[in-house]
């Protein structure tokens, strides 16, 4: 039984990534980058904004949270959130 196991497993082990060959985040893209979004704290939620908000991040997506909104705390490093304030202009801006 064990001879069956372990031929089994072998091709699955030959499979596995080498050292060499991990994928790091920069072959896949480049990261989100907040640190330059602050200026854009106040303006409208609009699709000017967004425009402006994806060139200055390099984000691949953005997420809109309504005030109260609800949202998966799971991190894309290739996302920016922008959290909304009552009257519907950006409240806070991050990556993740």
């Amino acid at each position: 039984m064990r001879k069956i196991l372990l031929l089994t497993l072998m091709p699955i082990a030959a499979c596995a990534p080498g050292p060499s060959e991990r994928i790091s985040i920069n072959q896949v893209g480049p990261e989100c980058d907040d640190r330059a979004l602050g200026k854009f704290v106040g303006q409208p939620a609009d699709q000017a904004t967004a425009t402006k908000l994806m060139g200055f991040s390099r984000a691949r997506t953005l997420r809109w949270v309504p005030f109260g909104g609800a949202m998966t705390m799971d991190y894309s490093a290739q996302r920016l959130t922008v959290q909304l304030d009552r009257q519907g202009r950006i409240a806070s801006i991050k990556c993740g």
